[in-house]
């Protein structure tokens, strides 16, 4: 079996662009990274990391210790070196959300449980990227679904599982999806591979708006760079890509 963790960055209404970002493997080498994450914590005392506050300075992170840069570099390389030893697989998708409201039509979110949360959609392009790994791979074993609880639609993703259920337990299974394994939402301070996840959905936020849709491209991060290096699959979505999938789905219907 594989564990699959997934939060997402930019669903607040100050955001043109919604991304999801996943990480999968196996369970045990989840176990390992529990284990590791901890180990840093004891070093570095971060708490729950949470990505946002510790670019901004906030909370656990507004205090003397923490504008130490030597330790603030420490901390993300380690915790990035964590994260990429241990993750089997990569996966976000970053959704242009006026292209999304422009260009996919109500007739296709209601089929497809889409509902008219941008982060549903940006998960529905996630998981077609695990399904075209698991597919690359030969991989038939079920995924257990994991989602930050205070993300954004939580019930037009429950919709999607739901849905992929509905179509036939063996179907489902080509996804990786099964009831007994199923999908939950829950805390990232409770469960850890979520703040891995948060990383990673900041760092493509942060590089879709200032380095790949600019004309002005700012200097990638260093920690963006390390987590795409490998094993990595990333996407965007603006309006014209939007308008193919559109087309293209309308093509599959039709057939």
């Amino acid at each position: 079996m594989f564990k699959f963790y997934c939060d997402d960055s930019g669903t607040h209404s100050q955001s043109d662009i919604a991304v999801a970002a996943c990480f999968v493997a196996e369970p045990i080498q989840w176990e390992h990274f529990v284990k590791d994450w901890n180990r840093a914590n004891d070093a570095e005392n971060f708490g729950v990391f949470h990505m946002t506050d510790f670019v901004a300075k906030k909370k656990q992170f507004a205090s003397p210790e923490w504008q130490d840069d030597e330790k603030r570099n420490r901390t993300i390389k380690r915790l990035i070196n964590i994260i990429i030893t241990r993750r089997r697989m990569g996966f976000f998708a970053a959704v242009e959300k006026a292209g999304y409201d422009a260009e996919v039509p109500q007739d296709l979110r209601d089929r497809f449980k889409l509902g008219n949360n941008h982060y549903t959609f940006a998960v529905r392009m996630c998981l077609a990227k695990v399904l075209k790994w698991r597919m690359k791979y030969g991989y038939t074993e079920p995924v257990q679904f994991v989602f930050d609880q205070i993300s954004k639609g939580t019930g037009d993703i429950g919709a999607v599982f739901e849905r992929a259920l509905e179509e036939g337990n063996a179907e489902a299974l080509v996804h990786g999806i099964t009831r007994e394994t199923g999908w939950s939402f829950q805390s990232k301070a409770v469960v850890l591979p979520l703040q891995a996840a948060d990383i990673l959905a900041w760092e493509a936020l942060h590089h879709t708006q200032k380095v790949y849709l600019p004309d002005a491209k700012q200097t990638p991060r260093k920690s963006y760079l390390a987590l795409v290096e490998r094993a990595m699959d990333k996407g965007y979505h603006d309006r014209e890509t939007l308008r193919n999938w559109v087309a293209h789905v309308r093509g599959r219907i039709r057939k």
